[in-house]
This record gives structure tokens, C-alpha cells and sequence, in this order.
């Protein structure tokens, strides 16, 4: 679920729904043009259980993934 500015309100983790407190970061990356295209939006998401996790939509697909360091 996202808000009015497409940012994540609630992400699920291991079957459990966490809501977003803050967004401490966003950014895009526009990748690879040349092959197959990568565009992604990253959201730096401090979580109400007091956990941090970075997220992405894939601007392409719509999906999100969570990004593993």
C-alpha cells in the first residue's frame, strides 16, 4: 500500500504486515538502456517495529522487491 506520493505505508515481511513510520531515503535508478532496462525507485523505510529495510518498485513490472544487502 503506498500514499498519495507512491511511497510504502505497510510492507510485508515473512508474512507479516509492518507499517512505515518514516521514509529516510528515496531515490531512482535508470540503468542499462542498452540491454534490458533497469528502472527502479528505492525507499529507505524505518518500520514501527523499530527495524530499518530498504524497499523497490520496479517502475517496469510495478512489483516490489525488498533489497538484500
Amino acid at each position: 500500500m503506498v500514499d498519495e506520493y507512491s511511497s510504502p505505508v505497510f510492507v510485508w515481511i515473512s508474512g507479516r504486515q509492518r507499517r512505515v513510520i518514516q521514509t529516510r531515503n528515496m531515490w531512482r535508478v535508470d540503468d542499462e538502456w542498452w540491454r534490458q532496462e533497469i528502472v527502479r525507485r528505492y525507499f529507505d523505510l524505518e518500520l514501527g517495529n523499530g527495524s530499518a529495510i530498504t524497499v523497490f518498485q520496479d517502475m517496469i513490472s510495478g512489483d516490489w522487491y525488498q533489497q538484500r544487502y
